[in-house]
């Protein structure tokens, strides 16, 4: 199969690249810098910035031409800015719905008519669990990963009869490099929040030891390139976040999940 990945240089996306050229795949893969990309045997490195449309069209237009059409797109790529809604303004949550949503519903345009052409395709969104379960402070994260998975779900009822396949993966955490890249930011408005900000901050890193190796999220990928028809979404975690979080969501009250969302990150009323 011919595959179309964003954010192939770390993480999820270098790992599902690696499994996909091993199947004997081709890859097209995106990142800002080809010259982190190692060379490897049926690998395409593609230059784009999920935060400028000049380049997506550029870069997506360019690999269709050398591909000659994509039966996989699979939107991945992305980094976290945490800070406290207020801080975030327009430019904060712009930049991160730009990265999470509008980058990747640019690539979903782009990569429909050839799908429909051919009357196949597979679109894998790789949203979070944080659609579920909203991580305090990563507010631009949350709501760009949540309208990804409400678009994911519309495309489905959209696309009935075309052929094409759409999936929406949730995962929860994952041991990968996005918590050591994520832009903490520090400012007086950042200040206002505190201690709560700095508690939430260190119960996120310290999830790290309990999260899942990012090969299982490759090899679930994988699984579904040949799923006839595949479920609309799809968690993977650990044990908690992939059976007993999603069950409690569908059967307990807000009110109980906003608690345990508080335990989870240390979330203080006096905040002493």
């Amino acid at each position: 199969m011919k595959i179309f990945i964003t954010g192939i240089t770390s993480g999820i996306g270098r790992s599902l690249a690696e499994r996909l050229l091993d199947a004997g795949h081709e890859v097209w893969g995106t990142t800002r810098d080809v010259s982190r990309v190692a060379p490897r045997s049926r690998l395409h490195p593609v230059t784009l910035d999920l935060n400028d449309l000049t380049s997506i069209r550029r870069g997506f237009a360019d690999a269709s031409v050398e591909s000659g059409g994509f039966d996989v797109l699979v939107n991945n790529a992305g980094e976290v800015l945490n800070a406290p809604f207020e801080e975030l303004a327009d430019d904060g949550l712009r930049q991160q719905f730009e990265t999470f949503f509008f980058g990747p519903a640019e690539l979903i345009r782009l990569a429909l008519p050839g799908m429909r052409a051919r009357r196949s395709g597979l679109i894998i969104n790789i949203t979070s669990l944080a659609v579920q379960f909203p991580i305090p402070f990563n507010a631009g994260y949350n709501c760009a990963k949540a309208a990804l998975a409400a678009a994911s779900e519309g495309l489905r009822l959209e696309l009935l009869g075309t052929g094409i396949r759409v999936v929406d993966i949730q995962p929860g955490d994952v041991k990968t490099e996005i918590l050591r890249r994520t832009r903490n930011v520090e400012t007086a408005v950042c200040a206002a929040y505190e201690p709560n900000l700095s508690r939430a901050r260190i119960a996120e890193s310290k999830k790290e030891g309990a999260a899942i190796d990012v090969q299982r999220v490759a090899a679930l990928v994988l699984k579904l390139l040949d799923a006839p028809s595949p479920p609309p979404r799809v968690v993977i975690g650990n044990a908690f976040e992939q059976w007993i979080a999603p069950l409690g969501a569908r059967l307990l009250p807000r009110r109980a999940i906003e608690w345990g969302q508080r335990l989870t990150y240390d979330l203080r009323i006096d905040r002493s």
